[in-house]
């Protein structure tokens, strides 16, 4: 009789259990990494620059909506259980503690490709950071896709493609996308 209670309010507690270990990582490192994933769901803003940012040496992208994470030097993995289920993603930051990009895990993902993406990055303190505050997010494009990599003149390049993605993983990322109050490419 009295079931419904103790499930009364369970959205907004299970969305407060969020657990982020952060992590040093160099964008060489990224986008050897990114190229393995299979399907992800990509949030960055639309007019993303990283003007003022230092290129890494080695890294190249092939689009200019990949361009920010040449600036990232710190990612945090988040992981949570909302009433829509598991949540796990990425946000890479600047070294000024912007924040770049997310990356959402999809049922299409490689776990192990993800898991093994931060088998020899470092350990940090959580760094200065703000957070995505709903300008960001509102500014931001929601994208499955599925990034590329490949070695060119001893650079590495990042580009993304279409993901080839089950229902099931559309359906989350529409999911995903609503929940973060985004627009999403399908």
């Amino acid at each position: 009789m009295f079931g419904w209670l103790a499930s009364f309010g369970v959205q907004s507690r299970a969305r407060s259990t969020a657990t982020t270990r952060w992590l040093a990582l160099a964008p060489r490192t990224l986008f050897e990494g990114l190229g393995q994933l299979g399907g992800v769901l990509f949030l960055a803003p639309r007019d993303a620059s990283c003007s003022g940012h230092a290129e890494p040496h080695g890294c190249l992208v092939e689009s200019a909506d990949l361009a920010p994470l040449l600036a990232t030097h710190h990612v945090g993995l988040t992981c949570t259980v909302t009433a829509e289920g598991p949540r796990e993603w990425m946000d890479c930051v600047s070294g000024q503690g912007h924040l770049l990009a997310r990356i959402y895990l999809l049922p299409d993902t490689d776990y192990l490709a993800w898991d093994g993406l931060y088998a020899d990055a470092l350990p940090v303190d959580e760094p200065a950071h703000r957070a995505p505050d709903r300008e960001w997010l509102r500014a931001s494009r929601a994208r499955i896709l599925c990034f590329t990599r490949r070695r060119l003149a001893g650079f590495t390049v990042l580009g993304a493609c279409d993901a080839p993605i089950s229902s099931l993983g559309r359906g989350v990322a529409r999911d995903i996308a609503v929940s973060e109050s985004v627009g999403i490419a399908v």
